[in-house]
């Protein structure tokens, strides 16, 4: 298999692309791709807050007074970057991750890593950073107006195997970030042997066979393909095993949205609905007397818009009957901002506001207050779906996001199964939410607890009989230990691996 394809399992969307440049004069558009391009590819995919942008240098970049070279300078030489990755890393970390940060590729000998740690010895941080960037090979790759991006995915003229190799071990993941890998080099035992590295297949990678197997080809060779379901049926992608937001309950980083255009199938439409009832009536199962047919009809035949059938939805006696007549108020409340504007409430204030409107007010002016206020209209508009707004967004505080993934649960939950509020203490306390030590670790992620009656808190074990890829003999050495919430999750994890289970047992 080609390295292009076989990159595509690491993350390597630059071969999606061509390389984003920009130049003095250009439109705003070109603007905003390349100052995104450069944050995301110097910075290792870990994305600055508002105020750690560098506002000034884009400023400058915008008016001429800046190529994007000297942008890339600036962003190297920043605050942000030297925190994250020279003084809270190792010299070899350091040294290989700014050659692939500035040059896109990994080092090419440990020869090449010593020069740069003994520049950055005696020179400095900021020197090291001079010579990357005013080298002879960044002018030929990048130029003055062209972000740096990963060059080796395409194995280019004179670039050997090895860089191919190097790159993935550097990479790990797409929604991984350099600064999340760790603070040891990656790259150190097989720069310092000169041996090749071994490409470790990510866990969200598996193989399949052409006979029905996902991936599969008319010649019946296996390929390497990543778990995904077709957007056309108005479902999200299946989780990525190994990718680090499935630990938090999540099925991936950026979620996918669904938007109304015209010239939509009649397929198009029904998946539009089965989102719009996915994300407001918070993951049910819907008997066909459950569903609002009449505001389907109308959604589909043109005379109610997204927003108007995600009202339809919202007002619907099933909604009613699930989350207001079933629950608390503070649970009702804080699941009406999850439904309908895809977050947590911001604080104990915000949620008052909607508790208040509710009792006085009534139900439905409760509903229509996310609808038609301009938070909606600006995430949303008319056409779109609400979704889940996992990513850090312009005004929202870091514990928004764990206040988010409090509600979420799990990927396969459903928002039924409770009827207290998850938030009640966080908002008042304007503290963390409960089952999270630190802002990056969940506890009920990390491990579970037996001897529990709820059975999403015990633990089992799964013994399997596992088969090799492309193998024939079973061998049952297989064996999981996973919390009850995580047991639909791995058990598609086993099928689709071609495993067979032998047992089930709770761990006492």
């Amino acid at each position: 298999m080609c390295n292009q394809s076989f990159a595509l399992s690491f993350g390597a969307t630059s071969l999606l692309t061509n390389p984003v440049t920009y130049k003095a004069g250009d439109d705003e558009s070109s603007l905003s791709q390349v100052i995104s391009a450069c944050y995301r590819h110097v910075f290792g995919n870990t994305m600055p807050m508002e105020s750690e942008r560098l506002e000034s240098s884009e400023s400058q970049l915008k008016h001429g007074n800046l190529t994007v070279r000297e942008f890339v300078r600036s962003l190297a030489k920043s605050t942000f970057y030297s925190s994250r990755f020279y003084e809270a890393v190792t010299p070899h970390r350091c040294v290989e991750l700014a050659i692939k940060h500035l040059l896109g590729r990994p080092p090419i000998d440990e020869a090449e890593v010593s020069t740069e740690v003994a520049r950055i010895a005696h020179a400095g941080f900021d020197a090291s950073i001079d010579a990357l960037i005013d080298s002879e090979e960044y002018e030929n790759s990048f130029g003055d107006h062209t972000a740096p991006y990963i060059r080796t995915w395409n194995s280019p003229a004179g670039s050997p195997q090895s860089a191919f190799n190097r790159i993935a071990a550097l990479e790990q993941n797409f929604a991984g970030s350099d600064s999340a890998i760790g603070s040891m080099s990656q790259l150190l035992g097989s720069l310092a042997r000169n041996q090749p590295i071994t490409i470790r297949v990510p866990a969200q990678v598996y193989r399949a066979q052409s006979s029905g197997g996902f991936g599969g080809t008319a010649t019946g060779r296996s390929v390497y393909a990543p778990v995904r379901r077709s957007s056309s049926d108005g479902g999200d992608s299946i989780p990525l095993r190994g990718d680090l937001y499935v630990g938090f309950g999540l099925g991936q980083r950026s979620q996918e949205i669904f938007q109304r255009v015209p010239g939509d199938t009649p397929d198009q439409i029904q998946g539009l609905i089965r989102a719009a009832y996915r994300q407001v009536m918070g993951n049910p199962h819907l008997m066909e007397s459950e569903r609002v047919l009449s505001a389907e009809s109308k959604f589909a035949e043109g005379y109610l818009s997204t927003r108007e059938l995600v009202r339809a939805i919202a007002c619907s006696p099933e909604y009613r009957r699930r989350f207001f007549e079933s629950n608390a108020p503070y649970r009702f409340v804080e699941l009406n901002f999850k439904h309908l504007l895809g977050r947590a409430p911001a604080s104990q204030a915000e949620l008052s506001e909607h508790i208040q409107r509710l009792a006085i007010q009534g139900y439905e002016a409760e509903i229509s207050s996310y609808l038609d206020g301009s938070e909606y209209q600006l995430c949303f508009g008319e056409y779109t779906v609400p979704f889940a707004r996992i990513q850090t967004e312009n005004g929202r505080d870091q514990i928004g996001f764990n206040r988010h993934l409090a509600l979420v649960q799990g990927y396969s939950s459903s928002d039924t199964v409770q009827s207290s509020s998850s938030l009640v203490t966080s908002l008042g306390a304007k503290a963390l939410p409960s089952g999270w030590s630190t802002t990056t670790v969940r506890l009920n992620r990390r491990s579970a607890f037996s001897g529990s009656v709820d059975p999403t808190t015990k633990r089992y074990r799964i013994a399997v009989q596992a088969q090799p890829a492309g193998g024939r003999q079973r061998t049952p050495n297989a064996s999981y230990l996973v919390s009850g919430k995580d047991m639909t999750t791995q058990l598609a994890y086993i099928h689709r691996r071609g495993g067979r289970i032998i047992s089930i047992t709770e761990v006492a």
